[in-house]
């Protein structure tokens, strides 16, 4: 796969706006969030969810407009912080938000595409535990896929390059979110359990995972699928060798979420090309800012 390079920052400007630009979108997202935020709490008296959306939305305001080495830090590695309970919270916006969930529609999409239920005949059509596994693990790397190329990145000094992979998680990430609140969708293990597929030891964990930390409706576009595209783009794009290991990855995760029933084979697709989009929409933000960059050191 022949993958384009942004082009490269001579200076820190651009990956100071990129990261900032982070922080606005999250400040953004948990600013529009935090009224159904309060309803959920005042419904289910349940103030701790509230105080840490109000943290997280005060961190995101502080970090946004800061300067020096330490609070630079902390915006730099806000995203990564806030990402996984930005989704745990999840489970208490949608129902707070209150749209009716679309798996009838979502449904009719996949019939339609497909002439059936991937997620319910796939793993029956070939039970074998191999197979099975090796989907399962792929789809439980899904963590170190995301952290892994940013942190090696940051860890090599290689700061642009880990500002470009923020900037892409950080929207993708928004995009997911929101459509979660306005289109929520269950997924067929909420509806119907998962696929009925080989029982092994990397299944099993994963369930267990699954059973632990998701969030009901968020089936559609698959956050998974998608963040894991934009990790595997700009680790190509970065750090090629690592990059090649995390595509083969993506790809058994993206087989993986239909294959154990996790989700619909629509949303591994709408996962797939939202992915992508997110991934070309930040390219051309990062020339418009690496320009600005330029000309702010020439200015200069």
């Amino acid at each position: 796969m022949s993958v384009v390079p942004f082009p490269a920052a001579a200076v820190d400007v651009p990956a100071d706006r990129a990261m900032r630009l982070c922080s606005v979108v999250l400040a953004v997202y948990l600013a529009a969030t935090t009224w159904p935020m309060i309803e959920y709490a005042r419904g289910a008296s349940a103030l701790g969810p509230l105080a840490a959306h109000i943290a997280a939305l005060v961190a995101a305001l502080v970090v946004i407009s800061t300067r020096g080495s330490a609070r630079r830090s902390l915006r730099d590695w806000l995203p990564l912080f806030l990402g996984p309970y930005l989704y745990v919270e999840l489970r208490w916006l949608i129902p707070a938000v209150g749209h009716v969930h679309a798996d009838l529609l979502v449904l009719r999409w996949e019939h339609a595409l497909f002439g059936g239920n991937p997620s319910a005949s796939w793993a029956r059509a070939m039970p074998w535990l191999a197979l099975s596994e090796l989907l399962h693990l792929a789809y439980a790397s899904y963590y170190l896929l995301i952290l892994l190329p940013p942190i090696v990145l940051y860890a090599r000094g290689r700061r642009d390059a880990y500002a470009a992979t923020m900037l892409a998680l950080t929207i993708v990430y928004a995009v997911c979110f929101t459509t979660y609140l306005l289109f929520p969708v269950d997924g067929p293990r909420y509806l119907v359990g998962p696929a009925d597929a080989p029982h092994g030891a990397v299944r099993a964990f994963v369930l267990h995972l699954l059973e632990a930390g998701s969030s009901r409706g968020t089936a559609f576009p698959s956050s998974h699928v998608a963040a894991s595209v934009v990790a595997a783009l700009c680790a190509l794009t970065f750090q090629r060798r690592l990059g090649l290991i995390v595509a083969v990855l993506t790809a058994g995760l993206t087989l993986g979420t239909v294959y154990g029933g996790f989700h619909y084979g629509v949303d591994a697709l709408a996962g797939v090309a939202l992915g992508l989009l997110c991934w070309l929409s930040v390219r051309s933000a990062w020339r418009a800012l690496s320009l600005g960059g330029h000309r702010a050191t020439a200015a200069s």
